[in-house]
């Protein structure tokens, strides 16, 4: 899977299989386990099957392009292979590898990348000294992160909401999303509100509008929280990409 859009994101998740990956251009600011991390481009990630995980996509000051590959591999892959795969979730710096994703397009290719890739993570992300193993989730505990994912998708914006479309306590929200995502809920919901609505003004919506939309109290509110999160305002990501897109029309076509 290729990901390249600005400000993609995604909700509480996990999958059976091992999902390695590469950030190719852009940065990744994400939650595994419960533990925030930042991946940025020339990084390599792994992680396990069954452990919980959050993303969002961002591109950085010095480039507009976000490209994440990432590749989800079942167990049993490595084993026919006779890879072993990494001891523990986690990220490490390999360039080389990382700009060599951008070209995988076929089967072949991608197994003699993983072929390569895998041995690098697995060296570098060996059993940690006294601790205790990834932590995966329940079967209740991933019906209720599955509820979890349904309501913010529906577009549910308040911790109360949330707490009864999934049938809960709004204490039991809190401690799974803290143990899980690593973050509160009000602090999470906010964090989706506020990718949407970076999305949302890098479509071309009004800043005013996309404040009512995504639950801000004004305008004001918005704007604040907004630069607080991302370092700065929508005025100046609408300005910004204007001025990419008009520096886009004014290229000569090429061919």
């Amino acid at each position: 899977m290729r990901h390249h859009q600005h400000g993609q994101e995604w909700v509480p998740h996990w999958h059976e299989e091992w999902t390695f990956g590469a950030v190719v251009e852009g940065e990744c600011l994400s939650s595994v386990a419960g533990h925030p991390t930042l991946v940025r481009a020339g990084d390599l990630v792994a992680i396990a099957p069954g452990i919980v995980h959050t993303g969002a996509l961002a591109a950085r000051p010095d480039s507009a392009s976000v490209l994440v590959v990432m590749l989800y591999v079942p167990g049993a892959w490595l084993e026919q292979t006779g890879i072993t795969g990494p001891a523990r979730s986690g990220s490490i710096q390999a360039p080389a590898l990382a700009r060599e994703a951008r070209h995988l397009s076929s089967p072949e290719a991608v197994q003699a990348w993983l072929r390569r890739a895998v041995p690098a993570l697995a060296q570098a992300l060996q059993p940690q000294p006294c601790a205790s193993a990834e932590a995966i989730p329940t079967d209740t505990v991933r019906a209720l992160l599955e509820r979890v994912q349904s309501a913010i998708l529906g577009g549910e914006q308040t911790v109360s909401g949330l707490a009864s479309q999934c049938g809960v306590s709004r204490e039991r929200i809190h401690r799974v999303l803290k143990q899980w995502i690593g973050m509160a809920p009000a602090d999470y919901l906010r964090a989706v509100r506020l990718h949407r609505a970076k999305h949302m003004v890098l479509s071309g919506e009004p800043v005013a509008a996309v404040a009512v939309d995504c639950g801000f109290a004004d305008q004001a509110h918005f704007t604040r929280w907004f630069r607080r999160t991302f370092g700065y305002t929508p005025g100046d990501l609408m300005q910004a990409s204007l001025q990419q897109a008009a520096t886009h029309r004014g290229r000569p076509d090429q061919g």
